[in-house]
């Protein structure tokens, strides 16, 4: 399966609901992006979080490196939602989200 991501102002938006829905969230210290918001590619309507490498900061948890692509972005390592009812697991990779 692929899916576009949309990218959105705001996932709690009528538009960030949409299955694969993304947000650049910015980091205030850095005036960067600090992680991307997304709506479940699988369409169960759950919302997750990935925080965005950042040079010199420590989050002690997972990160992912983004390619600086705001438009269509590719992340990596893959998403694997354990902590969602779905258990998604795929890409973003150049824009698209794609299933395991």
């Amino acid at each position: 399966m692929k899916l576009p991501a949309i990218v959105v102002d705001d996932i709690d938006t009528e538009a960030g609901r949409a299955a694969g829905a993304i947000e650049l969230r910015l980091a205030l210290l850095t005036d960067g992006v600090a992680g991307i918001a997304f709506r479940c590619p699988c369409g169960c309507g759950s919302e997750g979080y990935l925080p965005i490498q950042l040079n010199g900061m420590d989050r002690r948890g997972p990160e992912w490196e983004w390619d600086g692509n705001p438009e269509t972005p590719t992340l990596s390592p893959s998403v694997f939602n354990t902590g969602m009812p779905c258990k998604w697991h795929g890409w973003l990779l150049a824009g698209e989200w794609v299933s395991a």
